[in-house]
């Protein structure tokens, strides 16, 4: 029998599932808190519901809603393991812009050991890796490290160099870009800068030249290299 889909949620990951059906032209159903009426009515008739809320309120969703038993449940989440539902979390930073249709297939999904992703979505031939449930909390977290803080760094960067020092932010943006691309072609030798060549006192004058929470991490950064 044919799946048919719903999705509870309307946040970033419900934007992007939906942007993806719509491309492949993949019919579904859209329960959130903010349409008014029971998630029963909406998607009572869906044989594949997919519950993308915060981590903290899916197994309470589940739980609170009789209607969800018996039908194939899946969530986003990368540090959860729940019961009764497949955990298939997108390996790609979802921004607020939805993809084309080759980056949506190109996004690799990572999975509990024994799940097949056409088993859940047969429409789908992403490519996946396997995360075993004991591993999942330490595999969140190293996402949200390489993910996320660098981002939180260059927008801190990106709106000092530009408001304070008027550097366009298309030069910052570039100054960035070419670190990234630095880390691509040889992730091992990509760092730059006084930590790399071990100036002491060229560091510990950038940390006294920044605030507070920065300075600390900014030391805690050359701290880690040095210990290495």
């Amino acid at each position: 029998m044919k799946s048919s889909y719903g999705i509870a949620g309307n946040g970033r990951a419900s934007t992007h599932l939906q942007a993806y059906f719509r491309l492949l032209k993949i019919p579904y159903k859209l329960w959130h808190r903010h349409c008014g009426g029971a998630p029963e009515a909406a998607l009572v008739g869906c044989s594949t519901v997919f519950i993308l809320i915060s981590d903290g309120a899916i197994a309470r969703f589940i739980a609170a809603n009789p209607f969800l038993k018996g039908k194939k449940l899946i969530h986003f989440s990368g540090s959860l393991h729940i019961r009764g539902a497949f955990a298939m979390h997108p390996f790609m930073p979802l921004a607020a812009g939805t993809l084309t249709l080759a980056n949506y297939r190109r996004l690799p999904f990572a999975l509990e050991p024994g799940i097949k992703l056409r088993g859940l979505v047969p429409e789908f031939s992403n490519p996946v890796f396997t995360v075993n449930k004991n591993d999942k909390k330490l595999y969140h977290a190293l996402c949200a490290l390489g993910a996320n803080l660098p981002v939180m760094l260059w927008q801190k960067a990106l709106l000092d160099l530009h408001g304070k020092f008027g550097i366009p932010r298309a030069q910052v943006q570039r100054y960035f870009r070419a670190a990234l691309e630095n880390f691509r072609r040889d992730p091992a030798r990509a760092l730059t800068g006084p930590i790399c060549r071990g100036d002491k006192r060229t560091v510990t004058a950038d940390i006294k030249a920044l605030d507070g929470a920065y300075a600390g991490v900014y030391s805690a950064f050359a701290k880690i290299y040095e210990n290495n």
